[in-house]
């Protein structure tokens, strides 16, 4: 391979390496993920419930929507 291009990459990816290992990182960074996860749960969960509605509701308002068919579809359809 070219020089040009091995020698900055063995660079960057010894760079990562070194801040991988870096010792403040686990000790912050994993209470953060949690709290992140945490946060995104209670997020989601909350969007979810906003969401949510009775299945009544739903039962009756699909038996008020009125459907259209067309002569083509009346012929089609099952009886």
């Amino acid at each position: 391979m070219n020089t040009a291009i091995v020698l900055p990459l063995t660079v960057v990816f010894g760079i990562v390496a070194v801040l991988g290992f870096v010792w403040g990182a686990p000790i912050f960074g994993i209470p953060f993920l949690i709290l992140a996860l945490i946060a995104g749960g209670l997020w989601m969960f909350a969007a979810r419930a906003k969401r949510a509605t009775d299945i009544h509701t739903e039962i009756d308002d699909a038996k008020a929507q009125k459907t259209d068919f067309t002569a083509r579809d009346q012929e089609t359809l099952t009886r």
